[in-house]
């Protein structure tokens, strides 16, 4: 007699990824993604520094300075929305970011609503990261807004393939387990990690730009001066 596989009645909720290289970490980070949750019903962001970004200068401060950082400003914030996934920062190789997302998918299974939480300036240039448009078929992609980029890819092709992916229904981002692409109409503040480097090789302070914890770490490490 065959076994019967019993089907879940229901999915998992959607979680969501969030990765940067946090070289530091600042309100520019966090607010927005705590508008986007709110937005999309998330229930739980991972927070997943980046090692070795191969897309972009390496960051000034060392992987044990930038995760403590993270944990610090988590701790800043309180809740239960964030927590931390420090694999990436364990690898001696660059991080790319579809090879995190596959073995995430193997963890998580194939039904599981699944979400890589990015910005509109990396919208723009995923088609540049390696095997950057594979993402959609491991998981959706919740994009925050960003101040000066606009929601035109480079090409037609490109703006047709974004087009095709667009959802303005959550509800779908929370039962389909990945290829849609959210537009989070979130809050765009002019706050980056380069312009905290900026200002404090400058001598100027950052402390409305990051949590006191942080500011207070950045001081005592000597870091970006």
């Amino acid at each position: 007699m065959s076994e019967t596989v019993t089907q879940p009645l229901t999915a998992p909720p959607l979680t969501a990824m969030f990765g940067g290289t946090f070289d530091p970490i600042h309100y520019g980070h966090i607010k927005p993604v705590i508008a986007l949750a709110k937005l999309v019903g998330l229930k739980r962001v991972t927070l997943l520094p980046n090692n070795v970004p191969p897309h972009r200068p390496q960051p000034e401060a060392s992987a044990q300075q930038r995760l403590a950082m993270v944990q610090m400003a988590l701790a800043d914030i309180g809740g239960s929305l964030f927590d931390i996934d420090d694999r990436e920062l364990r690898r001696d190789n660059p991080s790319w970011t579809v090879d995190t997302f596959e073995t995430l998918r193997r963890e998580r299974g194939r039904t599981a609503p699944l979400g890589f939480i990015i910005g509109q300036d990396s919208l723009l240039t995923l088609p540049q990261w390696h095997r950057g448009l594979e993402l959609l078929d491991k998981c959706h992609l919740l994009v925050c807004a960003r101040p000066g980029y606009g929601a035109k890819m480079s090409t037609p092709a490109l703006q047709s393939w974004l087009e095709a992916r667009l959802t303005t229904d959550v509800g779908q981002l929370q039962t389909k387990p990945a290829g849609l692409i959210y537009l989070a109409p979130t809050p765009q503040l002019s706050i980056s990690a380069s312009l905290i480097r900026e200002r404090r090789h400058e001598g100027l302070r950052c402390d409305d730009m990051l949590t006191p914890s942080v500011q207070r770490y950045i001081d005592e490490q000597g870091l970006y001066l």
